[in-house]
């Protein structure tokens, strides 16, 4: 009996711990409101249905707000599949990176090489080495402007960490554990 008891008691909180609901997802969504002030969220839904925020940050969104604006607009509006996250980038954009799906401007401009991202090094680092603005150093406000992708910022010159934050979220909190390249269909929604 004791056994039993221990045994219910044991399949019961596995049960209701994070990361165990099967049906579990999580995703963000970024609502538009400016190149250099939008706000990227992360939701989760449970197996319950019901729908909770995790982490909320300040993000940028282009350098400009016309979508067919191709390396310089905000993203199309719509739901986003994820192509692949990797911790360690090192390609013209390094660190922690969310790769995101092409995707079609309402006028049929097609918008390639989609990520979220930061400015950091490849080892998650900040290489500042001039006064100026440096592409893998997060210096002030100015660094959310973007080539077109959604960017977060970077724990440098008094920012909070929204890129690691984004990272924890996605690996905690039904995102995927995967890195590389693969395929998670709407996991991001911009509006």
């Amino acid at each position: 009996m004791r056994a039993r008891l221990l045994t219910t008691l044991v399949v019961v909180l596995i049960l209701a711990a994070p990361g165990c609901a099967r049906a579990s997802i999580g995703w963000f969504e970024l609502d538009r409101t400016s190149n250099t002030s939008s706000t990227l969220r992360w939701k989760y839904a449970l197996d319950n249905d019901m729908v909770y925020t995790g982490g909320s940050w300040r993000a940028g969104t282009g350098s400009t707000t016309a979508c067919n604006q191709i390396g310089r607009g905000w993203l199309p509006v719509g739901w986003y599949d994820t192509w692949g996250h990797w911790n360690n980038y090192d390609g013209l954009i390094k660190g922690r990176v969310f790769y995101l799906q092409d995707k079609r401007c309402g006028d049929g401009t097609l918008r390639t090489e989609l990520f979220i991202h930061s400015e950091e090094t490849a080892s998650n680092g900040q290489y500042c080495p001039t006064s100026g603005d440096d592409p893998y150093c997060w210096e002030g406000w100015t660094d959310y402007y973007s080539n077109g992708c959604i960017k977060l910022a970077h724990a440098n010159a008094g920012f909070p960490d929204a890129i690691g934050e984004a990272h924890w979220e996605w690996h905690n909190r039904f995102g995927s554990p995967a890195h590389g390249s693969y395929g998670l269909y709407h996991r991001l929604y911009v509006g």
